[in-house]
């Protein structure tokens, strides 16, 4: 029986290699910005491990990930739930000056 090789599937590619990829950095040296080893590295490219949010942030920066998008959700989230607190504060004071 012969065993055909297949092409790299582009699936098996992780959201972090691409981005190292892209950036042209080595594991080694996202291993030095990590602050972690490039077993770790590997470890997270693989899915054998879950990258912290610290780390995915600072494997960002280094790639120059745009995370503009992001921000821009949490600034909305962020004020979505301000207004919804104050809502909460305004009625339960409100409920209180009625008693």
């Amino acid at each position: 029986m012969n065993k055909t090789v297949r092409p790299h599937d582009e699936q098996s590619l992780s959201d972090l290699k691409v981005m190292r990829l892209a950036a042209n950095k080595t594991q080694k040296q996202m291993a030095k910005v990590l602050g972690t080893s490039e077993a770790t590295i590997i470890n997270y490219e693989n899915g054998v491990s879950d990258i912290k949010y610290k780390d995915y942030l600072k494997w960002s920066l280094a790639c120059r990930f745009d995370l503009s998008a992001i921000e821009e959700q949490l600034q909305s989230l962020r004020e979505l739930v301000i207004e919804n607190n104050l809502h909460r504060y305004r009625k339960v004071n409100k409920l209180k000056h009625e008693k």
